[in-house]
C-alpha cells in the first residue's frame, strides 16, 4: 500500500499537476476570501490561471493594520488601486479596519464604491479612534442593498439611519451630536432585527427613542447617554417583536417608555458605586416595570447587591414579572441572592414555586 501511495506522490510530482488552480472559481474565491487582501492580490503573480482571479472577488477585506503597511498613505494607495482595478461586478462584503487616524477621503471613496456595487455586508472599523464629525453619503444612507453595517469609531453630525433593508446593526465607540431634543434615529430601518450599541454616546438629546417594529434582539453595552451638563434622561424603546434584551452598564438611564410584550429573555448587568446606590436601585425598579413579560432573566451579581441593599423599599415593591420561569445570576460561583430578592423577582408569576434559580 505504501509503494502505491509513493508512486502516486511520484507520478503527480512528474507529471506536475496543479491541482488548486484547477479548482472551480467560485471555490478560489472563497479560499482568498479567507486571507488578507494584500496576499489575494499578490496571487496574480502565480501564472496566467491567476492574474485576474483576485478582480472578481465578491468579498474584499481591507486591514490597515497589517505590518506590510508602513504609512496611511501606502494603505490608501493600495485601497485605490484595488477598487479601480477590479471588475464591476456586485459586492457581498466589504470590510475596512485601520488604526490610523481616519481620513474622510478613504471613507467617501470606500463607501461609495460599496455602494455602486449594490453591497449587502459592511464592516468600518477603526477601533477606539474617533472619526471627528463624519457625515455618511446620502445615498448610502438610503442604501436598498444593505443588510449588515457594523461600524466603529464614527462621530456622527446627524443622528438617523434610512436604510429599508438592514437586517443587522451594530455600533461601536460612535458619538451623535445632534441639536434636536427626541431622536428616533432607527425608526427608518423597517426590517430591523438585531442591534447592537457598545460604548456609543448621544450627546445632545433629552429623549432616545429606539423603535424597531422587525425588532428581534437589542444590545446595549457601555451607553454614554447624558447631556452636556452631564445629566441623564430618558430612553424609550418600542419593539413589539423584540425577544432579547441585553443591558450592561456602570448606570441606570430613565427606562419609563418599554414597550417588548414579546420579551423572552432579559440580562441586566448594572455596577456602581457605594454612595450612587440608591439612585441605580430606583432606576432598576423602574426598568424591570418594562422589562415584566420576561420568562427568563440573567441578572448580575453586583445587580443583585444593588437590589438587596434596601431590604425595606424592595419588600413594598410588587414583582413586575408575570411571566418568568427561571432566574440566573453571573458569574456562576456568586452566592445565591437574598431571600427578599427572590420574592420580588418571582413573587408575581404564578409559576413561581416551579420557576429555576440557577
Amino acid at each position: 500500500m505504501a509503494n502505491k501511495e509513493d508512486k502516486a506522490r511520484s507520478s503527480c510530482r512528474s507529471e506536475n499537476i496543479d491541482r488548486l488552480s484547477d479548482l472551480p472559481d467560485s471555490i478560489i474565491h472563497k479560499i482568498l476570501s479567507l486571507v488578507d487582501l494584500r496576499c489575494s492580490v499578490q496571487t496574480s503573480v502565480l501564472s496566467k490561471r491567476w492574474r485576474f482571479l483576485w478582480t472578481s472577488l465578491t468579498d474584499l477585506n481591507f486591514n490597515g493594520t497589517c505590518m506590510d503597511f508602513t504609512s496611511f498613505l501606502t494603505f490608501n494607495r493600495f485601497v485605490s488601486r484595488v477598487l479601480s482595478t477590479r471588475e464591476d461586478s456586485n459586492l457581498y462584503k466589504i470590510q475596512l479596519y485601520s488604526t490610523w487616524s481616519p481620513h474622510h477621503s478613504l471613507l467617501h471613496m470606500v463607501i461609495k464604491y460599496a455602494v455602486s456595487h449594490h453591497i449587502q455586508n459592511m464592516v468600518i472599523n477603526y477601533g477606539h479612534s474617533t472619526i471627528r464629525s463624519f457625515s455618511l453619503p446620502p445615498a448610502f444612507l438610503t442604501c436598498q442593498s444593505l443588510k449588515t453595517l457594523q461600524l466603529s469609531g464614527f462621530n456622527f453630525k446627524a443622528l438617523g439611519f434610512a436604510l429599508p433593508n438592514l437586517i443587522s446593526l451594530s455600533l461601536s465607540h460612535c458619538s451623535f451630536t445632534n441639536p434636536s431634543d427626541f431622536d428616533d434615529p432607527f425608526a427608518s430601518c423597517l426590517n430591523l432585527k438585531n442591534l447592537s450599541l457598545r460604548t456609543c454616546s448621544f450627546l445632545s438629546s433629552k429623549v432616545l427613542k429606539i423603535s424597531g417594529l422587525q425588532l428581534v434582539n437589542l444590545e446595549i453595552v457601555g451607553l454614554g447617554y447624558m447631556n452636556l451638563a452631564g445629566l441623564l434622561y430618558r430612553i424609550d424603546i418600542f419593539a413589539p417583536k423584540l425577544i432579547s434584551f441585553i443591558y450592561k452598564l456602570s448606570h441606570v438611564v430613565d427606562f419609563s417608555g418599554l414597550h417588548l410584550p414579546s420579551l423572552n429573555f432579559a440580562h441586566v448587568h448594572v455596577c456602581t458605586k457605594q454612595d450612587t446606590k440608591k439612585e441605580v436601585y430606583l432606576g432598576l425598579i423602574n426598568m424591570f416595570k418594562g422589562l415584566g413579560n420576561a420568562q427568563s432573566v440573567k441578572l448580575h451579581s453586583q445587580t443583585i447587591e444593588v437590589l438587596g441593599s434596601f431590604p425595606g423599599l424592595l419588600e413594598q415593591e410588587p414583582s413586575p414579572f408575570k411571566r418568568l420561569k427561571s432566574v440566573q445570576v453571573a458569574p456562576d460561583n456568586k452566592p445565591l441572592a437574598p431571600p427578599h430578592v427572590m420574592t420580588y423577582l418571582l413573587g408575581g408569576t404564578p409559576l413561581a414555586e416551579n420557576a429555576d434559580y440557577l
